[in-house]
């Protein structure tokens, strides 16, 4: 009888487990981002290109100071690892506020004042990190802050870089952090927050260096990554399913058979 009782509790188990795995799943195609709301960026856009460059500052004191509480100290060695911390810091030490509280309409916050109040919007957010990656390493012409647009009139800032993963340009939410979960098969059923960006079609492109334009064609380099995002992305997900499952299927075996 206590073991056709225990038999009947992991079959009880099993079966919430796998509801669970099936709603999960089911719901990988909606994609729902942890970070906070995108906002528009449209009336805030700055008036000169200088005044873009402007707002990414790598050789700050608070950027510098930054890095350091972040590394312990320089020199940096510049690794994937490492921009996955500085990513993980903002996330985790910034806290999304929209501009109307602070200071009564859209405005970019400069990186100082981020860091000085630890709050921002998208824009805001993006500036930082595209600001601590500068000062970290990257070279100008491998880390942006793009401006993008889903054609319904929602705009988002987010940052793109192409250092790390083979050259290939990466869509960045810096609002979230690069290890969304601890638990790693959890994470391979879950939305990737930086494949929600595929959805923004980039009309701009800056850094404290260079500014591009997507309405007169000058950053029509970026379309032709378009369908190399759209690929990557299937792929990593179909990817996430399959050992998210067998993750699955493994901990029920062994919670039925233990």
């Amino acid at each position: 009888m206590a073991e056709t009782l225990s038999r009947g509790k992991r079959f009880s188990v099993i079966a919430a487990g796998i509801g669970l795995a099936l709603l999960t799943i089911s719901g990988a195609g909606c994609m729902s981002s942890s970070a906070g709301p995108a906002g528009s960026v449209a009336g805030a856009l700055p008036a000169a290109e200088s005044k873009y460059h402007s707002y990414v500052t790598p050789e700050s004191q608070s950027v510098q100071d930054t890095l350091r509480d972040i590394f312990g100290g320089s020199p940096y060695q510049l690794t994937q690892t490492g921009l996955n911390d500085i990513r993980d810091w903002v996330a985790d030490n910034i806290v999304y506020e929209s501009d109307e509280p602070r200071w009564g309409e859209d405005y970019w916050q400069t990186p100082e004042e981020t860091l000085l109040y630890r709050t921002g919007d998208c824009e805001d957010y993006s500036i930082l990190l595209c600001s601590l990656f500068r000062a970290y390493g990257i070279d100008a012409g491998h880390v942006f802050v793009a401006l993008g647009d889903d054609g319904q009139g929602e705009g988002h800032a987010f940052v793109i870089e192409d250092w790390g993963q083979d050259g290939d340009w990466q869509r960045i939410e810096p609002q979230s952090p690069a290890q969304v979960s601890s638990l790693a098969w959890l994470d391979s059923l879950t939305t990737n927050p930086d494949a929600e960006l595929d959805k923004y079609d980039i009309t701009a492109a800056f850094n404290d260096r260079y500014y591009y334009d997507n309405n007169d064609g000058s950053f029509s380099w970026m379309d032709e990554q378009a369908n190399v995002w759209i690929l990557t992305n299937l792929v990593a997900a179909m990817q996430g399913v399959v050992n998210g499952l067998s993750r699955v299927a493994e901990y029920l075996f062994g919670l039925l058979f233990g």
